[in-house]
């Protein structure tokens, strides 16, 4: 295994790897540092392709996977959705890890069920339309097809389980910020055989991805 593998980076919904990694210095930092980077736009953001239909996205890990697969044990971080989908993809043996830092993840990702993402529709008229307008004003930001991304949120999905984050063998840091609502990181990396948790004291979920506490814990993580 090579001392200084790629460091894979997965951006969070409605982002881009250009918009969520770069513009927070995470992309120079690491490029600086010497590690070499490999970013993934998440199906329907940024490069990647865009489509209006919910069930294309059904298998966004697999898709994520194969940009990198062939590269060997990667270190990866992933925010967020990101996170979910590279977890995923430890997990289904999609591609090898060497270490994993999860973002803006936590327990209550176990939760999860598919007909939440029903929730991210244009018209929805209960509370959970503040969240769907987050989302589309984040889309708009990052030059992101709003449908495509909307599309994306309601793809059909297999909720992750306790019993499938145990075989998980790599190292793996949870990263949460203390405003956060996914839960406790130490709780969550109790979940894996070999995890570290970290709160980021006055983060939320939203600001935690460039809080410099945050990007600090995962740079000593990955050995940066």
């Amino acid at each position: 295994m090579a001392d200084n593998p790629p460091v894979v980076l997965v951006h969070g919904l409605g982002s881009s790897s250009e918009h969520g990694w770069r513009g927070a210095g995470w992309i120079d930092m690491l490029q600086e540092a010497g590690r070499e980077v490999l970013l993934v736009d998440l199906p329907g953001h940024g490069t990647s392709r865009r489509d209006t239909d919910p069930a294309s996205y059904a298998d966004a890990a697999a898709e994520i996977a194969e940009t990198f697969a062939g590269r060997g044990p990667v270190d990866a971080v992933g925010f967020s959705a990101g996170a979910h989908l590279l977890l995923e993809s430890a997990v289904r043996g999609l591609a090898s890890f060497n270490r994993l830092a999860l973002i803006g993840l936590g327990p209550r990702m176990l939760e999860f069920r598919p007909e939440q993402g029903r929730a991210f529709t244009p018209d929805a008229s209960d509370g959970t339309d503040v969240l769907a307008r987050v989302i589309k004003g984040l889309a708009r930001r990052a030059g992101n097809d709003i449908d495509a991304v909307l599309a994306f949120a309601r793809r059909p999905a297999t909720p992750l389980t306790a019993a499938g984050l145990a075989t998980v063998a790599c190292e793996v840091l949870v990263v949460i910020g203390e405003r956060d609502t996914a839960g406790s990181p130490d709780e969550f990396a109790a979940l894996f055989p070999k995890a570290t948790g970290r709160t980021i004291d006055g983060a939320d979920h939203y600001s935690v991805q460039a809080h410099p506490r945050a990007m600090s814990a995962v740079f000593d993580f990955l050995g940066v």
